[in-house]
């Protein structure tokens, strides 16, 4: 397999003097030939969290339960394109998951490609986001669509089932809610190459989306 590369942008929280501070931190995410190992730049003053790297294992596996796919003969490098930022927790789950897999099938990403979601280390499922978090997030990503790119109308974002938003003053938003890691990949990037085991669960009516 070559290599491929994707820019992605990651919704976010932190805390600016005990206040949330929701924000878009852009990351450029690429696969090259490797051993399934995991790569994150940490130039400009950039770090990550253990939790952080310890994520992304859970999403490979994932990944790997589920699609027949080149997770073992590729290395996935993560690099942030700002300074000064810290890669730490779990709420960038959906789309990092999804512009992997988009990265290892060979598929485009809708542009802009707009997600958020946390998926714990248990398993695929995404956890229902509280109002206060999520609608933060969206109001950053309504406002990024507006600016960036005023001539799209309404551009979907994707975010876990079972979530509270505020649709009112998001105009440029069509959000999408999806129950798990492996549903959102298949929303947005349609069908993908199955695992034989997986097919066969899928088949006798189980599965985890």
């Amino acid at each position: 397999m070559t290599s491929s590369s994707t820019p992605l942008l990651l919704l976010t929280q932190a805390d600016l003097q005990g206040a949330p501070l929701f924000r878009a931190v852009s990351v450029d995410v690429s696969v090259r030939p490797g051993e399934g190992r995991l790569w994150v730049d940490l130039s400009r003053d950039t770090g990550y969290a253990p939790v952080w790297q310890q994520h992304l294992r859970h999403l490979a596996a994932v990944g790997r339960g589920r699609y027949a796919l080149p997770w073992d003969e590729t290395d996935l490098f993560v690099s942030v394109r700002g300074r000064r930022v810290l890669l730490d927790g779990r709420s960038a789950s959906l789309p990092l998951f999804v512009a992997w897999v988009a990265l290892l099938a060979g598929r485009e990403l809708p542009s802009p490609f707009l997600a958020t979601g946390v998926a714990l280390d248990a398993g695929d499922a995404l956890l229902a986001a509280p109002l206060e978090k999520l609608q933060g997030k969206l109001v950053v990503a309504d406002g990024y669509v507006r600016q960036v790119h005023p001539a799209a109308g309404r551009v979907p974002v994707w975010v876990p089932a079972g979530s509270q938003w505020d649709a009112a003053p998001l105009v440029s938003l069509d959000v999408r809610p999806v129950p798990s890691l492996t549903a959102g990949a298949e929303a947005v990037l349609g069908a993908l190459p199955l695992r034989q085991d997986a097919a066969a669960t899928r088949g006798a009516g189980g599965g985890a989306a």
